[in-house]
C-alpha cells in the first residue's frame, strides 16, 4: 500500500524522512507510533484470486488507485470477463527463480503466506463483507486455523465515498510480523522494512550510500492484461 501525492526530488538522495513518507499511514497493534505494521496470513490460491478480483474492480473516482501490486506474484487478467472472474492465472516466484502457476479453482487447499501492512490487512479480511459473500476468504495461520479477527458489518464504502477506508475490527496479534532486539519483541513497520532493504543494497566504496538498481526487475511486467 503506497500513498499518493509524490513530488519528484532533485538530488536523487533518499533521506530517512523520504523512506518514511513512502508508507507513513496507519499504526501498529501494540506499537502505536506512525506507520502500519506488517501482518501475515495464509490463504488458498482461490482466496488470493478473490483478493485480486476485488481490487481489479476499478473506482471511477480514482482510476487505477486500487490496482493490485504485489512482489513475488505474476497475474493474468481479462477485463472482458464477468465481474469477479477476470483473473485467469496466478504465478508465484520471481525473475531469478522463475514463476510457477498455482491452482485458483478451489480444488487445491494448499496455503500461501501473504504479508501486507495492517491497514491493508483490515481491508482484505473485510472483502467478503464488501462483496456480500461473493468473494469469500478467511485469513489463517500456517496450520490452517482461522485467525481470531472480527470485522464489523459494513457495506462497500465506495458506494458513497471515493476513499476506501478500513473498517473497524480487531486483528489477531499472532499474525503480526515481529523481530527480536535487545531482549524485546518489536513489530516491524512497513517503512522500516523498506529502509532495511535499502540498507542492505551493495555500495561501491566504503562510506558511500547504497544505489537503488534500475535493471530488468524494475521493468518487469507482473500484471499481464489479456483479451
Amino acid at each position: 500500500m503506497m500513498r499518493s501525492g509524490f513530488i519528484r526530488g532533485k538530488t536523487g538522495v533518499q533521506t530517512v524522512y523520504d523512506v518514511f513518507a513512502v508508507a507513513p499511514l496507519g499504526a501498529g497493534v501494540v506499537d502505536t507510533t506512525p506507520g502500519s505494521t506488517l501482518v501475515t496470513g495464509y490463504f488458498t490460491g482461490q482466496e488470493l484470486k478473490n483478493m485480486l478480483e476485488f481490487f481489479l474492480v476499478d473506482n471511477p473516482a480514482h482510476p487505477g488507485e486500487y490496482f493490485p501490486r504485489a512482489s513475488g506474484m505474476k497475474i493474468r487478467y481479462d477485463l472482458s470477463r464477468p465481474k469477479f472472474d477476470v483473473v485467469t492465472a496466478i504465478e508465484l516466484g520471481d525473475l531469478d527463480r522463475g514463476y510457477k502457476s498455482i491452482d485458483i479453482t478451489g480444488k487445491d487447499e494448499h496455503l500461501f503466506s501473504l504479508t501486507c501492512p495492517l491497514m491493508l490487512g483490515t481491508i482484505l479480511v473485510a472483502i467478503p463483507k464488501y462483496t456480500k459473500g461473493k468473494l469469500p476468504l478467511v485469513a489463517k495461520n500456517k496450520d490452517g486455523q482461522p485467525l481470531k479477527s472480527r470485522v464489523e458489518a459494513l457495506d462497500d464504502p465506495r458506494n458513497d465515498t471515493p476513499d476506501l477506508l478500513p473498517p473497524g475490527g480487531t486483528m489477531d496479534k499472532d499474525s503480526v510480523a515481529t523481530m527480536t532486539g535487545k531482549g524485546a519483541v518489536r513489530e516491524i513497520k512497513e517503512w522500516q522494512a523498506i529502509m532495511d532493504h535499502l540498507r542492505r543494497l551493495p555500495v561501491k566504496r566504503k562510506g558511500d550510500l547504497p544505489v537503488i538498481p534500475v535493471d530488468e526487475r524494475a521493468n518487469e511486467v507482473r500484471a499481464i492484461k489479456v483479451g
